[in-house]
């Protein structure tokens, strides 16, 4: 008896609406998968609250599980970069130019579990990102003169910071001083000539005693600084930021081209009528699969459920984390309150009790190597 209720468990757990949930192969160049992917990178650059965007490089591996109405479940094997833009700058991924090697290169995987329905839409499940800077070694054997990077704690980063903020405050007209709200990235070189490179967050600071990481402060904009020379002598500055919005009265001695407002992180939208975030990514057809951005976005609600609140839609990215150790990153997004439920369909059948189809996704990303040789996939960019 116990035998048999084991046998049906197990049949339970490996099959769902007539179908295995033993994922297939996808080829890592099919079209589905490529847009997928693409829509992948930029739905965990808008979870993340911390460090700088990904671009997808290429696609390492592809499985896929199909579960009827419910749609299919993909495993995405994405090889990334780190680019030059912080995660709350409002500038596409597309847009922003990957980190050389001469800055010491981040590179590393994401395995992403993404749900596509059959009505077009798409729905981040998970992300687990892990990307690692290339070796100092590496560095110094092509390129000696290169600076290395700082611990972002250290003394050397946070003087570079104040040095390239005070002459920003000095040129700038804001109607308000910024201060450093946090360093993202330092680095050092000592040939051909003394110089110091850092990169931090800035928060607006109207007291009189501006401190850093003023709590309630939030950060609005994003600055490089190059400081030339050393503390000792005499020092050259260079600045350059970037506002994440609007200030009032903004005149911006430096770059002022680069200044633009940011996206709402909780639209106010009609959560019946599908909105598509990136319009760059659709392609001409009437075929077209339309995808919806499941962290910006209120998910379309199903017969019966109440829409999502804009509070509820942002739990998502409140249980995301992003850590940085020994310059290497760390973003993970687990499996919580996620919130699926099918679009309102234009008919209803009152006496219909039909129970809704939930997606089941594995606990455990799989990692069998692909058959396919278009796995991995080509190289967006070039790494050394």
């Amino acid at each position: 008896m116990w035998s048999l209720i084991g046998i049906l468990s197990a049949a339970n757990v490996f099959c769902v609406y007539g179908t295995s949930l033993v994922p297939v192969h996808v080829p890592c160049d099919d079209k589905t998968v490529e847009k997928l992917s693409r829509l992948a990178v930029t739905y965990i650059n808008e979870d993340r609250q911390t460090g700088y965007k990904f671009a997808l490089n290429r696609i390492t591996n592809v499985q896929a599980n199909q579960q009827g109405p419910a749609g299919k479940v993909y495993y995405l094997d994405l090889d990334v970069l780190e680019t030059k833009c912080h995660v709350l700058s409002p500038k596409s991924w597309k847009k922003c130019a990957v980190r050389p090697f001469m800055e010491t290169q981040i590179s590393g995987n994401c395995n992403t579990t993404v749900l596509h329905t059959p009505e077009g839409f798409s729905y981040l499940y998970s992300y687990d990102c892990t990307l690692v800077p290339d070796p100092p070694e590496k560095l110094r054997l092509t390129c000696p003169d290169c600076p290395l990077l700082l611990p972002v704690d250290g003394v050397e980063a946070a003087a570079a910071a104040r040095a390239a903020l005070l002459k920003y405050n000095t040129q700038s007209t804001l109607p308000a001083s910024l201060t450093v709200h946090s360093i993202t990235r330092a680095s050092q070189q000592s040939t051909p000539f003394p110089a110091s490179f850092v990169e931090f967050i800035v928060q607006e600071c109207s007291e009189v005693q501006c401190a850093p990481a003023l709590e309630g402060k939030e950060p609005v904009g994003f600055c490089v600084g190059t400081v030339f020379g050393t503390g000792h002598g005499l020092q050259d500055v260079k600045v350059s930021c970037e506002m994440f919005r609007p200030q009032a009265h903004v005149v911006s001695p430096t770059h002022l081209e680069e200044k633009s407002s940011t996206v709402s992180k909780t639209p106010t939208l009609d959560v019946h009528v599908p909105h598509n975030p990136e319009p760059s990514f659709q392609e001409g057809g009437a075929e077209t699969p339309q995808f919806a951005d499941p962290v910006h976005q209120a998910i379309p609600a199903g017969p019966g459920s109440q829409p999502t609140s804009s509070s509820e839609s942002s739990e998502s990215s409140e249980t995301s984390s992003s850590e940085e150790t020994n310059s290497s990153v760390r973003a993970v997004k687990p499996p919580l309150n996620f919130r699926y439920v099918l679009q309102r369909q234009k008919r209803q059948t009152v006496s219909s009790t039909a129970a809704p189809h939930t997606p089941v996704f594995l606990s455990v990303f799989p990692s069998v190597p692909s058959p396919f040789r278009s796995c991995p996939g080509v190289s967006r960019y070039t790494t050394v």
